[in-house]
């Protein structure tokens, strides 16, 4: 046992520590709830003895002594009854221990006095300074940047290794210290290639916003592969999803990578995207076989899994970091007997359940989201930093409209109201997000207009939205820091209890660096099993898995598929799986390696006589197999089988430019032919569902001509008998998931194969339209692609598009276009105002820094 550990093992050994520790918890937690009526009263603390044992624990490195030491500094901070010399001790603490944003935080809130550690002794100020200068960096123009010990660490590790893999709790400052370095090496290098891999949309607009505020000029950041200005760019960054990457590589197959980071690498895991993921990171390696890689997970417990792949000869590390920048109190809430108005408040930790009070309700909870809303205002006061974990979009209305009810009329918010006013206008005037607001109630899914969401969370974060209702999207990295995370019956989808990997990313959220002194995890209804299968009592990490591994590691899935490879399936990761083998099996890459994790010599067997069997007999280009990756090459050649056997002209069968006359009706007919070939997820063969392909028909040919979503939606309130609420919804999912993703994908593979049909009746190609860019960016017009490449929404794009004279633009010229216009006298909404003044202003600012 080394010194730190044996140390480590003194001082948690104390029974008086462990009261003192028990004892800060308690305060702590009284600290963010004053509504609970506690059954103990407040305990006293020694804190010259609790600071002085909390130092010796500054050199051991552990999770569990870094969350200590925080724990009793915050709470010597926060508490009435310490010294002012306990504060500034308190404060050289958490200097000691890298943590100087707590240090901030503490002075920014009258805590401490400003440098309140030049009041200790002359050894602990020289402490202090010590610890500054060794949780700093130094950068390439001279300045510091101070860094926490996982920030310090990574900055070490990823100078010195060519492939690094990290895992750090999501409030450790890992995008933080990325971007910084990204930034670093465009100040070192005069060409340089670097890629940004994250898994929604949403954070590429996060992201890619935060690198252009503080790039050089001449360093450009690319968030589309059809960037007008990507081809002829030496200083680049692209901040892509896997599946704009992956398009990214189709465009540009030459490409020469040379640091790529991919964020949130959990994403490996799951489903077909994960499959994707593995199948553009092997092409990386390929084409730049110098690249440097780096994976960054949170909680996970085996970072080392994603550096396996790493070519050999080259310097690769992995390293799980125990930094504690934030604690999280975890609370549980449960009903009391024969009191329906009361709820019991139970503090867990390490393992162990403290009934420490109750609540009283402000009435009875009859309903679900009544009783999820009820406990959210009585513990959280009406402060704000609330967000209410909920299962579905339809679910987050519902609470948001209980919280609503919850709460007194508010004053009015100018900003909030401009948030409304663009709702009602961009999206409907009958979404019921703009009445909650009204009283800094709002909720959030992954459906919602990026420019919506984006200001919801800029409204959050800032104070002025208090309670934010939030779906599954929240696990996806969003950076939404907040006080107190409330749920019950978590899931991630329908019938999927949320995996304790996921609650423990989730509960993340809870108290951001710099941004809190704590967080709070509040579970509700924990007293019923049914609700809570993977009840969490202790912070666990959990291990990384891959797709591919998985799929191959249990077998069943994929032979089912190969078994019945002659049926049409609905999109699935077992087919992403198939297609992702056939695919390396085509460009003569080995699946040797992999299919030796099929445990069972016959099953393995099978599946490589099904690879042999598909691959020998295709007559789909195999370029086309790579790049409509996911897409299994049976599928391929069944759609084009069926153009062989319609006896049709191609040009019959061409898919239309959106604004030709027709348009809808040959939408409709491809849809109608790739069902019956390719994949059911736009509605199976069956009677009847020809109307939902016609209604998807008529939804992706108005998106990609630029109908605003609000007309979208009056489209379908007048075809259907829904009610607005319920069209609103559907529209939205049928967006993202059909003309946003399932209809680039297999309306691209469409197209091509047609192509091939036409070569083989002997016709000269044709120039096809991107139907892959139209439906991703729901417009039409390079103008457009223009504007969007700028950094703008498709809501801001569409707006502004009925006054754009011109069709052919660099972003350059899109730019000065923008900052010439007279908004206020277009009439354009001022959220959409603030958004064209934000790219113009980065610009701006970027030309006048150089």
């Amino acid at each position: 046992m080394s010194a730190a550990a044996e140390l480590e093992e003194v001082v948690f050994n104390s029974r008086k520590f462990r009261e003192v520790l028990a004892d800060t918890r308690l305060l702590t937690l009284r600290a963010e709830f004053d509504s609970i009526d506690w059954k103990d009263s407040l305990p006293t603390i020694d804190w010259s003895f609790a600071l002085l044992y909390a130092s010796a624990l500054t050199s051991v490195e552990s999770e569990r002594s870094q969350s200590a030491i925080l724990r009793i500094a915050t709470a010597c901070i926060l508490t009435s009854d310490a010294q002012p010399e306990h504060r500034a001790a308190a404060a050289a603490l958490l200097e000691r221990s890298g943590n100087h944003m707590a240090v901030e935080l503490a002075e920014g809130r009258g805590r401490i006095p400003l440098d309140a550690w030049l009041e200790l002794s002359g050894a602990l100020r020289l402490e202090v300074m010590r610890a500054r200068i060794e949780h700093s960096v130094r950068l390439s123009h001279g300045g510091l940047m101070a860094v926490n010990p996982f920030q310090g660490r990574f900055w070490a590790a990823v100078e010195a290794n060519d492939w690094l893999s990290v895992s750090a709790p999501t409030s450790a400052g890992k995008s933080r210290i990325i971007r910084e370095h990204f930034l670093e090496v465009t100040r070192e290098r005069a060409k340089f290639t670097l890629v940004y891999v994250v898994p929604t949309r949403a954070l590429i607009e996060e992201a890619s916003r935060d690198l252009r505020r503080e790039v050089a000029e001449g360093v450009g950041v690319f968030t589309l592969p059809w960037d007008p200005d990507l081809a002829a760019s030496e200083r680049t960054i692209l901040v892509v999803t896997q599946e704009r990457l992956h398009l990214v590589q189709e465009m540009f197959p030459h490409l020469m990578v040379d640091l790529m980071f991919v964020d949130e690498a959990q994403s490996l895991a799951g489903d077909a995207r994960g499959v994707l993921l593995q199948r553009a990171i092997e092409r990386v390696v390929r084409t730049s076989p110098k690249a440097r890689i780096v994976f960054a997970s949170p909680l996970s417990s085996n970072p080392e899994l994603l550096i396996e792949a790493a070519p050999t000869a080259i310097r690769a590390s992995a390293f799980v970091s125990e930094t504690v920048t934030v604690n999280q109190n975890l609370v549980w809430v449960e009903h009391v007997d024969r009191k329906p108005k009361q709820r019991a408040i139970s503090l867990i930790a390490d393992g162990n359940r403290t009934m420490v009070g109750e609540i009283e309700l402000a009435q009875r909870a009859t309903t679900v989201p009544l009783r999820i809303a009820l406990v959210a205002r009585a513990l959280s006061g009406g402060g704000g930093g609330n967000v209410i974990y909920v299962n579905g979009p339809a679910e987050a209305e519902k609470v948001a409209k209980a919280v609503y009810e919850q709460l007194p009329q508010d004053d009015v918010d100018g900003e909030i109201e401009d948030l409304r006013a663009l709702i009602r206008t961009a999206i409907h005037n009958k979404y019921l997000l703009a009445d909650v607001l009204g009283r800094r109630v709002a909720f959030h899914y992954g459906n919602m207009p990026l420019i919506v969401r984006s200001e919801i969370e800029r409204l959050f974060g800032e104070g002025k939205i208090h309670y934010l209702v939030c779906t599954s999207t929240l696990l996806e990295g969003v950076n939404l820091p907040c006080r107190t995370i409330f749920m019950r019956n978590p899931q991630k989808g329908v019938g999927n209890p949320l995996s304790e990997a996921d609650f423990w990313n989730l509960a993340g959220r809870a108290g951001r660096w710099g941004k809190e002194f704590q967080g709070n995890i509040v579970c509700i209804d924990t007293d019923d099993d049914g609700l809570w299968p993977n009840l969490p009592l202790v912070r666990k990490r959990s291990a990384i898995k891959r797709a591919v591994n998985e799929g191959l590691d249990d077998v069943s899935r994929l032979l089912a598929f190969i078994r019945s490879v002659d049926v049409v399936h609905e999109d699935s990761t077992a087919e992403g799986l198939f297609a992702y083998l056939c695919a390396r099996a085509l460009e003569g890459e080995p699946n040797d390696h992999l299919l030796d994790r099929i445990p069972v010599d016959a099953e393995r067997e099978e599946v490589h006589l099904a690879i042999n069997h598909v691959v020998s007999s295709a007559t789909v280009p195999s370029a086309l197999v790579a790049r409509h990756s996911g897409i299994s090459l049976t599928s391929m050649e069944r759609l084009l089988q069926s153009f062989r056997a319609s006896g049709s002209s191609p040009a019959h069968l061409e898919l239309p430019l959106p604004e030709e006359p027709n348009a809808r009706q040959r939408f409709q007919e491809a849809l109608v032919r790739i069902g019956g070939t390719m994949t059911t997820v736009f509605g199976s063969s069956q009677e009847g569902e020809d109307r939902r392909k016609w209604q998807l028909a008529n939804l992706i040919v108005n998106w990609m001509k630029g109908m605003p979503l609000s007309r979208l939606i009056d489209q379908r309130i007048a075809s259907s008998t829904i009610t607005p609420a319920v069209a609103i919804r559907s529209v939205m999912t049928d967006i993202e998931s059909i003309a946003r993703f399932h209809a680039p994908k297999y309306l691209a593979c469409y197209s091509d194969l047609l192509g091939v049909y036409a070569a083989e009746l002997g016709m000269d190609e044709i120039e096809r339209p991107d139907y892959a860019m139209m439906l991703e960016l729901g417009v039409s017009r390079s103008s457009e692609v223009a504007l969007m490449s700028l950094g703008l929404s498709r809501t801001a794009t569409v707006v502004l598009a009925d006054y754009v004279g011109v069709d052919d633009w660099s972003t350059a010229e899109a730019l000065t276009w923008l900052a010439a216009q007279n908004l206020d006298g277009l009439g354009i909404p001022v959220l959409i105002q603030r958004e064209v003044n934000e790219v113009v202003s980065t610009a701006i600012r970027r030309t006048a820094a150089n």
